[in-house]
């Protein structure tokens, strides 16, 4: 079994303010390269509808070497690792026409029952014939545990609106991200380049409903790390974190 890969040219909406490419940016392409090669194996979107689940993003992890730029040939390749305790795992790789790994992701998925909104299992999806047993990222993404010792501030309310919703009419998996750095401060986010992105997507979020986005933000000399939190009616939705 072959890796899926794509060509691609990085466009001028795809790139920020530096010229580089925008971390959602690459999301959005590695979410579209899964759902291409999920098809191309027999477990794609309209196999799973047949099926009445779905496949949704629980958790992320993604490693960043240096960002193409605006106009640059690159690379993206995905693979199915098959399955790890309740999650499905898919990785992905992101290389310039020499070769050189860019950006590096590995990603746990989780299948729901469209009826129920609840987990689902399909032990066909481990088979050996789907898998490919190489790591982009070896460790798995892991849970993100904020500091205890400090509090998230609130950032502001986000109410769902109709961009955010995807085809499996929830908040698509890229918008958290998208919210995320819209609270980082904007010095920070457009003076140091990101170096790690951390997801954990705990409950589905619908149209209509009301975020609220806490921040935590910490400085070494080093690097910055932020902890996003996104609740809503006092629930965790999500959390992010980021290293710059």
């Amino acid at each position: 079994m072959e890796r899926y890969s794509k060509e691609s040219v990085v466009a001028c909406y795809e790139a920020d303010a530096n010229s580089l490419l925008r971390p959602t940016a690459m999301l959005d392409m590695m979410q579209e390269a899964a759902n291409v090669d999920a098809t191309r194996l027999g477990f794609g979107f309209d196999n799973m509808i047949a099926t009445n689940t779905a496949w949704v993003l629980s958790r992320l992890h993604m490693k960043v070497n240096s960002f193409p730029k605006w106009r640059d040939a690159v690379k993206l390749y995905t693979w199915h690792k098959g399955a790890f305790k309740l999650f499905f795992l898919r990785d992905f790789s992101l290389k310039d026409t020499e070769g050189n790994s860019l950006i590096n992701a590995t990603t746990s998925w989780l299948i729901i029952d469209l009826n129920t909104r609840r987990l689902s299992r399909n032990s066909e999806l481990a088979d050996e014939n789907t898998c490919i047993k190489e790591d982009a990222i070896a460790e798995p993404a892991d849970k993100i545990a904020p500091p205890k010792d400090v509090e998230f501030l609130y950032a502001g309310t986000h109410k769902v609106v109709w961009s955010d919703i995807d085809t499996n009419n929830h908040v698509n998996n890229v918008k958290y991200v998208v919210w995320a750095f819209d609270i980082v401060d904007y010095d920070d986010s457009s003076n140091k380049p990101l170096k790690e992105l951390f997801v954990n997507f705990d409950n589905e979020v619908l149209a209509g409903e009301e975020v609220e986005l806490y921040k935590i933000r910490q400085t070494t000399d080093e690097e910055i790390v932020y902890y996003i939190q996104g609740k809503v009616a006092g629930k965790q939705s999500f959390i992010i974190k980021l290293i710059f």
